[in-house]
């Protein structure tokens, strides 16, 4: 097994077909569709389904393509820090980061470090908390900044700041007068627009006061639950750095204790960091 039969199946399955993954690769029919059989004589087992129009993974070969996409990625990192280290840099930090923002405090961080050791670059990789701690644990990412609630049985954090949510929405949702705050009472007839990890807990509240919450859409990156507000479908439920991320939305904070989101720098556990890595987290 070898990188060029990993990329030839990686770009097969992602095309649907032996030929449009030979194109992607710029390669003929025949010799991709050589390497795939030699892999799978190398495998012992089937990966590819080959009826119909389009390839289908069989159970060994979608195990075997989420190891290919891993390595795949490991390979080009790799690359790059070779890179890095022929302009005389020291290699690179491989950041995960969610979408939704991480305060002051962690870019006070980042551009100490970057004064400090000007040398490192920084290749982010941008997601959800979920693909960021999936990214963690295959080691595609070294650290992540990620946000509350996640299981934190496999990584160890450190807070990097505490925020309470608001509520952002055209003005026509709102009530008529802008209150200074919001109690999540104030919610019940509003359509929100929420983090799908936040739902359960916020209901929780909630029920434990006698009423619900009523979301018109759950998803996992804030940013959609902007792009629907600012469409005027509902009023975001979001932490309050987001609202940096807002246009042309009213931004009314939700005052409840128990609603509190942390914004974590985390990094693998029993996971040895290497120089880069293990500088940056020390930063904090």
């Amino acid at each position: 097994m070898n990188l060029e039969q990993l990329n030839c199946l990686i770009a097969v399955v992602e095309e649907g077909s032996i030929s449009a993954g030979a194109r992607r690769l710029n390669l003929t029919q025949p010799p991709v569709s050589l390497q795939l059989q030699r892999l799978e004589t190398q495998c012992g087992v089937r990966l590819l389904e080959r009826g119909g129009r389009k390839i289908r993974l069989t159970e060994a070969g979608k195990s075997l393509y989420d190891t290919a996409k891993r390595i795949q990625t490991l390979t080009l990192a790799a690359q790059e820090d070779m890179k890095n280290f022929q302009l005389g840099k020291k290699g690179s930090l491989h950041l995960g980061m969610i979408s939704s923002g991480a305060g002051e405090r962690f870019f006070r961080g980042v551009r100490y470090f970057a004064q400090k050791y000007p040398e490192i670059s920084i290749q982010l990789y941008e997601g959800n908390t979920y693909q960021l701690l999936d990214a963690l644990e295959k080691e595609t990412v070294d650290l992540a900044v990620i946000r509350t609630p996640f299981s934190k049985t496999r990584v160890e954090g450190k807070v990097l700041c505490r925020e309470h949510f608001c509520a952002l929405g055209s003005r026509e949702l709102f009530p008529q007068h802008l209150p200074e705050a919001f109690t999540l009472e104030d919610l019940e007839e509003l359509p929100l627009l929420g983090y799908r990890r936040w739902e359960r807990i916020i209901q929780e509240i909630c029920r434990g006061r006698g009423f619900s919450l009523y979301f018109r859409c759950l998803a996992d990156d804030a940013r959609s639950c902007l792009q629907w507000a600012q469409a005027g479908l509902g009023v975001a439920l979001v932490p309050e750095s987001v609202v940096n991320l807002s246009q042309n939305l009213n931004a009314v904070p939700v005052r409840e204790e128990k609603l509190e989101s942390q914004v974590v720098l985390v990094r693998k556990k029993g996971r040895p960091l290497h120089e880069t890595a293990r500088l940056f987290w020390e930063n904090y």
